[in-house]
């Protein structure tokens, strides 16, 4: 949903996408589509019913009344009160929250450049993050909250380096995928030869948070990129009018009358923000914010970010659950993404090939 100022003798509905309706609000106006509505009601309850679930299963097991019970401060014996409240329910919050963020800032993206590919994996930022988090991990061995400003200076770097290569061509286009990808992979080959130069205990650590692991993250954790994503969301929110216009091309969002400049980083900073703490927080979780859009855009038929951030949301919990509790020994996260959105292009892939 997007509240704006109507403009006058915007009455008629004919003009809106399908499906898309006007609410009157005095004298602003909120855009709705039912389709995009219940997508997200489903979404958002799917999430909480995973939240809850994931608070019983376990090799400790708690049964649905002792989880309330802790929730609510009452819980039947220390045991069950520290695992429900202090080791699952923070892990879980942090999934959704990491994978709103990677999948909210993998659909800005997506939108600025008018790009499908252009997620923060594919482009380089996520790597950017991932070298300078291990900078701070394996060269001065930083606490957590320096790993955080190392990603985020990381991304930055990579991102301003995009925006100088490709900026006198319009962020759009192959030129983009291509300079994201060679910015990546520079990024890469310089935390190999990071790893190839540390201790091997140092170095485990970084290739275990290189590889995206929730595994021991708690409320410390959650605070931080909690806050990030909710002070992103205001901003991008702010900027929908743009974001949308600018997803419709330059002359478009000219017409339109978007302040292009200002819009654009706006937005990309918000973007970059969102995939920095992200990273910080869980290591660089891949396919998230590559999937999530698409799975959105496939549920709704829209580019909106609130759907694409449930989506991630849902898929980096999911991924959680099954790394913890599906094989013999827990596994990182990354690991199942990996497998997750390898399969889902694969079968794109297999689907455009049927059309043909």
């Amino acid at each position: 949903m997007r509240a704006s100022a109507p403009p006058r003798g915007a009455t008629d509905t004919a003009a809106l996408p399908t499906g898309e309706r006007v609410l009157r609000l005095g004298g602003y106006s909120v855009r709705w589509d039912g389709r995009t509505a219940w997508v997200t009601v489903v979404l958002a309850l799917a999430t909480c019913v995973l939240i809850a679930g994931s608070l019983l299963i376990g090799e400790f097991r708690v049964t649905a009344p002792d989880a309330v019970a802790s929730l609510f401060g009452d819980a039947p014996d220390r045991t069950t009160g520290f695992f429900v409240t202090e080791r699952r329910l923070p892990r879980a919050l942090i999934a959704v929250v990491v994978g709103a963020s990677l999948a909210a800032s993998g659909a800005v993206f997506c939108a600025l450049t008018r790009n499908p590919l252009a997620s923060p994996d594919i482009i380089g930022v996520t790597q950017g993050a991932s070298a300078g988090g291990a900078t701070v991990i394996l060269v001065t061995g930083g606490s957590i909250a320096q790993v955080g400003l190392g990603a985020l200076i990381g991304a930055a770097i990579t991102v301003g380096l995009i925006v100088a290569l490709t900026w006198w061509r319009g962020l759009s286009g192959a030129r983009l995928v291509l300079v994201g990808v060679a910015l990546g992979a520079l990024a890469m080959a310089y935390v190999a030869h990071l790893l190839s130069r540390v201790f091997v205990a140092s170095a485990v650590t970084a290739q275990i948070w290189l590889t995206g692991s929730l595994q021991g993250r708690g409320w410390a954790e959650l605070r931080p990129v909690l806050f990030f994503l909710l002070l992103s969301a205001v901003v991008i929110w702010s900027q929908a009018r743009g974001l949308r216009a600018l997803a419709l091309g330059d002359e478009a969002a000219i017409a339109l009358g978007v302040r292009m400049r200002s819009t654009r980083v706006i937005l990309l900073s918000a973007a970059t923000l969102l995939a920095a703490v992200a990273v910080a927080t869980a290591g660089p979780v891949a396919f998230v914010a590559l999937v999530a859009p698409h799975v959105a855009r496939l549920l709704t038929r829209t580019d909106r970010v609130l759907p694409a951030a449930l989506v991630g949301g849902l898929l980096l919990l999911v991924s959680d659950l099954v790394a913890q509790h599906a094989f013999p020994l827990p596994i990182p996260v990354g690991v199942v993404t990996v497998v997750i959105g390898g399969m889902f292009f694969l079968g794109l892939l297999w689907r455009e090939g049927r059309r043909r």
